[in-house]
């Protein structure tokens, strides 16, 4: 009996539950996507290619996911999480030196991005070109208000309390350098990007 078989009767198959095999399906179609969109880039990424890679019929790509720009999303929301998951780890241990914080900051979530150039060319660049917009942005705003909670941590609640259009300007900041960084000859290193963001918003928070 085929597994297409077995998942239709919700049988087991090679030793896994229909569950597991979609589960694994998926996650195939997310590196699949990691790969496609972070190389050739959404425009190239056709859904022969992303279901080549994920070693799966185009009837079961179409099962997880209604679109392209539905896996982009996907991946660029995975990317931008775990991203944000290290700026966050980072922060636990930070100093409340505002210097030392935004920097402890921003190192891990660029460092991040730039460890594997296909997120932040997926998070900065690929979502732009697939022109989810609406998606960006909601993800920016969510960014930015992380933002003002660390600047109310560090005792400058003033300053946060109406903030948020300060704070999405310099998350917008960091989003345009890094989009550059994708297509830039000479790439700047991340410990360039980090010290050029740190004092723009060290200035723009003091």
């Amino acid at each position: 009996m085929g597994a297409d078989v077995a998942a239709a009767q919700g049988r087991p198959y090679a030793g896994q539950s229909p569950q597991e095999r979609r589960a694994q399906r998926r996650q195939r179609l997310l590196d699949a996507g990691l790969q496609a969109f972070g190389t050739v880039g959404y425009d190239e990424a056709t859904i022969t290619l992303l279901c080549a890679t994920a070693r799966v019929g185009t009837k079961a790509f179409y099962d997880e996911f209604p679109s392209r720009e539905a896996l982009l999303l996907a991946v660029a929301t995975d990317v931008v999480t775990a991203a944000v998951q290290r700026l966050e780890a980072a922060l636990v241990d930070a100093p409340k030196n505002l210097e030392k914080r935004v920097r402890a900051g921003l190192t891990a979530y660029i460092g991040y991005l730039l460890e594997d150039p296909r997120r932040v060319r997926i998070a900065y660049r690929e979502v732009r070109v697939a022109a989810l917009e609406t998606e960006r942005q909601f993800a920016a705003v969510a960014i930015a208000s992380l933002v003002t909670e660390q600047v109310a941590r560090i005792g400058m609640r003033g300053r946060a309390r109406d903030n948020l259009l300060l704070a999405l300007a310099l998350t917008g900041g960091v989003g345009e350098l890094l989009n550059y960084w994708t297509t830039a000859e000479d790439k700047p290193s991340a410990e360039r990007l980090v010290d050029e963001l740190t004092r723009l918003f060290v200035s723009a928070l003091r």
